[in-house]
């Protein structure tokens, strides 16, 4: 989610070379960001290392991605925006590399088949730098007060890692980050191991995600502070928060427990191995992200922006999406879950907060369009419009099919698609099996046409 404060604010105030080596068309398999990953790559892991200096703010990196090549191939590439790349290898060999329009080309030193496994190493050091999206916003890697944060969505991850950074193409992620004493480093899933060179000062922290994630998920968080370890849904629980916003983030953080409880409830056991949270002082970042197994706050959360991110670990992160332009599976279910949370611990109904906004008039071009479907553009995929307009559409959709199926709609799209990915069509379909109802003119309006619905 990139726009927490904005949605809550609307709601109270109402090119590819072919496999040959030939030059070739590439197959723009994601619309926003044609440039953006290589069809024939199918990554399987990321296991990483990263070294971080703060008097300097460099870092000096090294990645091996797993591969799985899905047509045969010799030149490929990876996306990269991040600093200096060295040496370059294809299962142990030298290969050829070479930069070009955010991506880093790489020639194999032997042609690769159709379907077969092999690995890349890459070795890069500088100073990575943050990326400015359409709509303004910042990610990448981003120097904070005390440290340093690297975000990824959409477009951050290839500030500092060399990878396929499309949505659907899902790989386990491993990294060591060295920070010296005493920051401490996180990332997502496990914290494996500590360790301590007491001649450099420096800690290495070791942490592995398990289950596939999305590059745009992928987190790294180095600052001062306590990490604190704890068990939540009897899943250890691993959170950092900046010393400065301890005190006025416990409240909201012990909540954590109950908000995952009742989530586990609605839409089935909570995804992933482990849990927790980084709360941190980003002011260039200004958004909550749900950075998986470990959401990301640059600054203190409220309530409903936990239960927000929260409820992303099942539908955006656990069942992801294969584009962006379908990122309503994202952000209209999130956004549906804060109002039906709020319900269900005696605050206004998710139907009452329904009626309060559509009284927007339909003039109001800003928060109806573009439809929450169809958002046209990277500039407008995180608007108001695919929040707003779009947890609308999930509570209309509740009351045509009541309540009881609208549950087990969501709670059959996270079991079914869980780990993997899904289609606004493919949701589409299973809501009209589940309601037993021709739903093609309701998601019609609700999700595709202009205009107030």
């Amino acid at each position: 989610m990139r726009s927490t404060r904005l949605s809550l604010l609307i709601i109270c105030l109402l090119f590819t070379w072919g496999g040959t080596g030939t030059a070739a068309a590439a197959e723009a398999t994601e619309p926003f960001f044609p440039q953006a990953g290589d069809p024939r790559l199918d990554v399987s892991r990321y296991a990483g290392s990263i070294s971080y200096r703060p008097q300097s703010g460099r870092i000096r990196g090294k990645v091996t991605i797993t591969i799985r090549s899905l047509a045969p191939l010799r030149r490929f590439s990876l996306d990269y925006r991040g600093p200096a790349v060295g040496l370059v290898d294809v299962d142990g060999d030298r290969a050829r590399r070479w930069r070009s329009g955010g991506k880093l080309w790489i020639e194999s030193p032997y042609r690769v088949p159709a379907d077969y496994r092999f690995s890349v190493t890459v070795n890069y050091r500088g100073k990575p730098r943050a990326i400015v999206d359409p709509d303004g916003s910042k990610e990448g890697w981003i120097a904070t007060d005390d440290g340093a944060v690297a975000l990824g969505e959409p477009q951050g991850t290839p500030a500092w890692l060399p990878c396929n950074n499309v949505p659907g193409d899902k790989a386990s992620f491993a990294i060591v980050i060295s920070v010296p004493r005493p920051l401490v480093a996180v990332a997502n899933g496990r914290l494996l191991r500590v360790s301590h060179d007491d001649e450099d000062r420096v800690r290495r922290y070791r942490w592995k995600e398990e289950s596939p994630i999305s590059t745009y998920l992928a987190l790294v968080a180095i600052g001062r502070g306590r990490l604190v370890k704890s068990t939540i849904a009897d899943r250890p629980s691993w959170t950092l928060i900046d010393p400065r916003l301890q005190r006025r983030s416990r409240q909201v953080l012990a909540a954590l427990p109950e908000v995952i409880r009742f989530e586990s409830g609605l839409f089935g056991p909570y995804p992933f191995r482990t849990a927790g949270s980084v709360v941190d002082v980003a002011p260039e970042v200004g958004y909550a992200l749900e950075t998986q197994s470990r959401p990301f706050y640059a600054y203190v959360p409220d309530l409903t922006t936990v239960v927000h991110e929260t409820a992303h670990q099942w539908f955006g992160d656990s069942v992801g999406i294969e584009r962006w332009p379908e990122i309503w599976l994202n952000e209209g279910f999130a956004t549906w879950a804060e109002w039906y949370y709020t319900e269900r611990h005696g605050g206004r109904s998710a139907a009452a907060i329904f009626r309060r906004l559509y009284r927007v008039p339909a003039s109001n071009e800003k928060f109806w369009d573009p439809p929450s479907a169809h958002p046209g553009s990277p500039k407008h995929i995180f608007g108001p419009s695919v929040y707003v307009r779009g947890g609308m559409a999930l509570q209309a959709l509740r009351v045509k099919i009541g309540t009881g199926p609208m549950l087990r709609l969501l709670r059959t799209w996270a079991t079914e698609h869980r780990y993997g990915s899904g289609t606004i069509r493919e949701f589409i379909s299973l809501a009209e099996e589940v309601s037993g109802r021709d739903l093609g003119p309701f998601f019609q309006r609700w999700l595709y046409r202009r205009g107030k619905p």
